[in-house]
C-alpha cells in the first residue's frame, strides 16, 4: 500500500482519504478518494476520484480518472451517513444566508491535529477560517439532535400556513369593512331602493333587521318588458321615402318657379306691346285717300324730299302688334292654371312628407321610450347589485361563517407548527443538552485532574469554547493555565459531543483523529526517542508528565471500550508507551529514521 501511495503522490495526485470512513450501525464502509493536484496556478479544484464498498484494492494509476465533482460527493457522503434534508434559518435582521448542516460540517467534530488539539482560542477543527466560527454555531444544533429531522417540512408547511392565513384574515377583512356598519349602509340601500320603487316610499324600517328583511325583498325583481314593436323595419325604408319626397318637392318647386318667371316675363312683354300699340293708334287720324303716295307729310300734306313709308305699313304693323298682344295674353290664364296644378302637386308632396315624418317621430319617440325603460332597468339592477353585494358579506361576518371557521382553523394550523419550530423552546432543549454533556465533561475533568476540577465544565456553544465554571466567576478556556489543560479541555468537549452523537445516534461518521495529543508533555524530538530506552517504572518515577499522558490513554482506551463497537479514536502520536493496551492498539510501529508518509528521497527527486 505504501508503495502504490508513493506512486501517486509522485505522479502529482494528492490523496485526500484512504481508510475507515465510518462505522455506522454496526456496518464499515470503505472508501478511497483521490484528487489530482490543482493545475497551474489554481489552488483548489474540483474534480474527485472517489470508489466506495466494504473491500476496497487501491487502484492503478492509469485507472486515476475523475468520475465525480466535490459538490456531488459531498450530496452522496452526506446522504450516505444518514443527514436529513435540513435547514438553519437566521433570525429575522441577520444577512447571512440559511445554512443547510452536511458532512463538511460534520469534520469539524472530527479532526484535532496537532496545531489545533491543544490551541488556548481554538476548539474546533478549522475554527481559525472565515464564516466557520458561525457554520458550527448554526449546525451544531442539527447534529445534537436538538432541531427535528422534518424541520424543512414543517418550516415549509409552515410557510405555507402563514400565507394561507394572511389569504383568510384579508378575506375576512374585506368582508368586515364592507358590513361593518352595516345599519348605516343598509338604510342607503333601502333609501336608493324607495327612489327607483322598489320599496315603497312610505315605508319604515325600526330596526337592522328589518332593513335586512325589505332588502331581502327587492331581490326578487324582475326587469320591466320593453314595449312591443320598437324594433321597425320600417325605419329605414321611411327614410328613403322621405329623401324620394324630398327630391320630388325639390322638383315641383323648381317647375313652379320656372312657370311663374316665364308669366312673367310674357306679362312684361305684354305691358310694353300696349304700349306700342296706343302710340300707333293715333295714326288713323290721318288717313289719306292715296295712302300711295310717299313723298307727301301726313300732317300738312307738303312735298317731301325723301319718301316716307307708307301709312298703309304702318298700319300693318299696328296690326301685327295687335295681335300678338291678343295672342299673349290669351296664353296667360293657361299658365296660370297649370302653375296652380304644380303648387297642388307641391301642398300633396308635402302632404305626404308629414305623414312619413310623423311616422319616423313615433318610431324615434317609441325608442327613446325603450331606451329610458333599459336605462330604468339598469338603474334598478345596480341597486340590486349593491344590495346583494352587502346582504352576502353580512351573512359572512356571522360567528359560525365559512370565513371566521377558515381563519380559526389556519390560525390553529400556524400555532401548532410555530410550537415545534419554537426558537425559545430549541434554545432551552440546546441547553439540557449541553448541560448534560457537561456533567460528562466534568467527571473527565476530575479524571485528568485538570487545573480547576472540582468545578462544574461545560461547552459554551455562543462563544465555542470550555468554561470552568468556578464559585468565584467562569473561566474561559484561553484564561486557564498550561497546554495541559487546554488539551484536557478538546479532549472532554469532543469525547462529550461524540457520546452524545453515538447514543443518539446522530449522522456523524463513528471516529474522532487526534494528531500528537503528547506534544504538550514531551515538546521535544529526543524526549520522544527516549521513551524508548527507558522503562516504564523508571520513567512514572523521574517524569509526572508519563503519569499525565497514560492517564489520557486510560480515559481514550476506555471511552472507545464503553462505546465499542460503535466508535473509533485514532491517534497520530510519536509517544510509544509500554502499557499493555497502549502496545495493543497500535496499527504501525513508529515511523523513525527517514520513514515517512512522504519518503525523504522524494525531496531530492
Amino acid at each position: 500500500m505504501e508503495a502504490q501511495i508513493s506512486r501517486y503522490q509522485k505522479e502529482l495526485l494528492e490523496i485526500q482519504c484512504l481508510g475507515t470512513l465510518f462505522s455506522f450501525n454496526c456496518q464499515t464502509i470503505n472508501f478511497f478518494i483521490g484528487k489530482p493536484c490543482p493545475s497551474g496556478y489554481s489552488t483548489t479544484q474540483s474534480q474527485v476520484y472517489y470508489e466506495i464498498g466494504e473491500n476496497i484494492e487501491i487502484p492503478e494509476i492509469a485507472h486515476l480518472e475523475p468520475n465525480t465533482n466535490d459538490s456531488a460527493l459531498k450530496i452522496f457522503l452526506s446522504s450516505l451517513i444518514g443527514i436529513s434534508a435540513n435547514q438553519n434559518t437566521p433570525d429575522l435582521g441577520q444577512s447571512r444566508e440559511p445554512l443547510r448542516a452536511d458532512i463538511r460540517h460534520a469534520s469539524f467534530y472530527l479532526f484535532q491535529d496537532q496545531n489545533q488539539i491543544a490551541n488556548r482560542r481554538l476548539l474546533f477543527h478549522r475554527q481559525q477560517e472565515q464564516f466557520i466560527p458561525q457554520a458550527i454555531k448554526d449546525s451544531l444544533p442539527y447534529f445534537l439532535g436538538v432541531t427535528q429531522e422534518d424541520q424543512l417540512i414543517l418550516e415549509q408547511e409552515l410557510r405555507v400556513a402563514r400565507r394561507e392565513l394572511r389569504l383568510a384574515q384579508r378575506r375576512l377583512n374585506e368582508a368586515l369593512s364592507i358590513a361593518s356598519n352595516q345599519t348605516d349602509i343598509g338604510q342607503r340601500l333601502l333609501s336608493e331602493a324607495k327612489q327607483v320603487g322598489l320599496v315603497e316610499s312610505e315605508y319604515i324600517a325600526e330596526s337592522p333587521e328589518e332593513i335586512l328583511s325589505a332588502l331581502r325583498q327587492t331581490l326578487t325583481w324582475e326587469p320591466t318588458d320593453l314595449p312591443a314593436g320598437i324594433v321597425d323595419d320600417r325605419f329605414p325604408s321611411l327614410q328613403q321615402e322621405r329623401e324620394r319626397l324630398y327630391t320630388e318637392l325639390k322638383r315641383k318647386q323648381e317647375q313652379i318657379e320656372a312657370a311663374e318667371s316665364f308669366v312673367r316675363e310674357a306679362e312684361g312683354y305684354s305691358n310694353e306691346a300696349n304700349q306700342q300699340l296706343v302710340r300707333l293708334e293715333t295714326i288713323n287720324l290721318f288717313r289719306h285717300e292715296n295712302d300711295n303716295s310717299s313723298h307727301l307729310c301726313p300732317l300738312c300734306n307738303s312735298e317731301l324730299s325723301e319718301p316716307i313709308t307708307s301709312s298703309m305699313a304702318i298700319q300693318s304693323s299696328l296690326e301685327d302688334l295687335s295681335n300678338s298682344v291678343h295672342i299673349v295674353e290669351g296664353k296667360q290664364p293657361k299658365l296660370r292654371e297649370y302653375i296652380q296644378q304644380l303648387k297642388e302637386q307641391r301642398l300633396e308632396i308635402r302632404n305626404q312628407m308629414s305623414e312619413v315624418e310623423v311616422d319616423i317621430q313615433g318610431i324615434l319617440e317609441e325608442e327613446e321610450a325603450a331606451r329610458r325603460i333599459r336605462d330604468f332597468n339598469s338603474r334598478i339592477a345596480r341597486v340590486i347589485g349593491r344590495i346583494s353585494l352587502y346582504l352576502e358579506n353580512v351573512s359572512f361576518t356571522d360567528e359560525s361563517s365559512e370565513l371566521r371557521i377558515n381563519v380559526n382553523s389556519t390560525q390553529g394550523r400556524v400555532e401548532d407548527l410555530e410550537s415545534q419550530l419554537d426558537p425559545i423552546e430549541i434554545d432551552e432543549i440546546i441547553s439540557s443538552v449541553l448541560n448534560r454533556i457537561g456533567q460528562q465533561m466534568t467527571e473527565w475533568a476530575n479524571f485528568l485532574e485538570l487545573e480547576h476540577c472540582g468545578s462544574p465544565y461545560r461547552l459554551d456553544l455562543k462563544k465555542l469554547t470550555v468554561i470552568a465554571d468556578r464559585a468565584e466567576r467562569p473561566i474561559p478556556m484561553d484564561r486557564m493555565g498550561s497546554g495541559e489543560n487546554w488539551l484536557g479541555c478538546h479532549l472532554i468537549a469532543h469525547l462529550g459531543l461524540h457520546k452524545h452523537f453515538v447514543e443518539k445516534q446522530r449522522p456523524i461518521p463513528r471516529f474522532l483523529i487526534l494528531d500528537q495529543p503528547s506534544q504538550v508533555y514531551f515538546p521535544s524530538r529526543e524526549t520522544y526517542l527516549s521513551l524508548e530506552e527507558i522503562t516504564v517504572e523508571e520513567t512514572l518515577s523521574s517524569n509526572a508528565d508519563i503519569v499525565a499522558v497514560e492517564k489520557m490513554f486510560e480515559l481514550l482506551h476506555g471511552f472507545c471500550e464503553e462505546l465499542f463497537p460503535r466508535f473509533q479514536i485514532i491517534v497520530l502520536e510519536h509517544a510509544n508507551l509500554r502499557d499493555r493496551k497502549f502496545q495493543e492498539a497500535l496499527i504501525e510501529e513508529p515511523w523513525t529514521y527517514g520513514k515517512a508518509l512522504i519518503p525523504e528521497d522524494f525531496m531530492d527527486e
